[in-house]
């Protein structure tokens, strides 16, 4: 039967999902989680993708974007054998706080390994396209907010969705010194207040105010935690939504991303009342600015790099010393 394969290569382990063919508009069924037993990946893996230092794994020394794709491929692998056929379409997420280099860097790596193919998706544009297809209402022209907490590292992005596949993001940002691991050892009152100062200081920086946002949504594994929800809720105005199985949403929303979008009537983008206050520099978070990340299509298909190309470096403009001082 034919399917759509969506995968989250995490350091606890690699989610997978699948979308099946169905009758209906979409051409699609709801996704389904698939279960594998892929060895966990290199805490942090994501991460040191870029910076050149090669991984040892499994007696080799390969690069860590390498590493990425060897585990989505041991899953989708595993997916193949059990469903008895491969998948029209896989689509692998990767960490929204991202920029076009790392993102070149992970194609590269996958059209290298001759998974041309695959389709890379940001966590967040996955967890957003799961929640429209869920069928939630989502107020045109506002922010949402995606809180990802997973093993190690909370991820906060804030973005506009104008429709399936059509997504405008503000800013992003990660920290890598908790997690949900922390939540479990019994410091979960002083996690959870890191992570509401964290989407406080990334609405800031996207010059967005708490009041503005029309939903918050929360996933991955450390989102299972019972205090999480309860917690944002009582902070924030907005509502906060999380699925059943926080952990499988990003896999869940991959697959989603890979669907071809149902035209539907979309009403006019509605400007949001921004905070008063001007943002101000965060030295210790990342935020990817607007400019950065606009207005698109949320699904990143073959790039135009060939395989084990690198992203151009962006251009330097050099000026002429001043001689005698002036």
């Amino acid at each position: 039967m034919s399917y759509l394969l969506g995968l989250d290569v995490g350091s606890a382990a690699t989610w997978a999902a699948i979308c099946r063919r169905a009758p209906g508009p979409a051409g699609w069924g709801p996704p389904s989680p698939v279960a594998t037993d892929s060895p966990p990946a290199v805490p942090g893996l994501f991460r040191r993708c870029g910076d050149y230092v090669p991984v040892y794994h499994d007696n080799l020394l390969i690069t860590p974007q390498a590493l990425v794709v060897e585990q989505a491929r041991a899953a989708g692998d595993q997916v193949w054998a059990r469903e008895g056929s491969g998948p029209e379409g896989i689509a692998v997420a990767y960490p929204s706080t991202w920029g076009p280099g790392r993102v070149g860097l992970l194609r590269a790596a996958f059209d290298d390994a001759g998974m041309s193919n695959v389709v890379l998706v940001s966590r967040a544009c996955a967890v957003v396209e799961g929640h429209l297809a869920a069928g939630r209402p989502v107020a045109s022209g506002r922010p949402v907010a995606v809180c990802r907490i997973g093993r190690a590292s909370v991820e906060v992005t804030l973005l506009i969705p104008y429709g399936p596949g059509r997504l405008e993001v503000l800013g992003s940002a990660i920290v890598d010194e908790f997690g949900g691991d922390d939540l479990a050892e019994g410091e979960a009152r002083a996690v959870l207040a890191a992570i509401l100062d964290l989407v406080r200081r990334t609405a800031r920086a996207c010059r967005a105010g708490l009041d503005d946002l029309a939903a918050v949504l929360v996933a991955g594994g450390g989102a299972a935690h019972p205090l999480v929800v309860p917690s944002l809720a009582e902070a924030l105005t907005a509502p906060v939504i999380r699925e059943d199985h926080p952990w499988l949403t990003v896999a869940r929303g991959t697959a989603l991303a890979l669907r071809s979008p149902v035209a539907i009537p979309l009403a006019s983008p509605v400007a949001f009342p921004l905070a008063e206050q001007a943002s101000s520099p965060l030295a210790d978070v990342l935020v990817l600015p607007t400019e950065l990340l606009p207005i698109t299509d949320s699904r990143l298909g073959v790039s135009e790099l060939g395989p084990g190309e690198m992203p151009p470096r962006p251009p330097i403009q050099v000026s002429a010393p001043k001689v005698g001082g002036k």
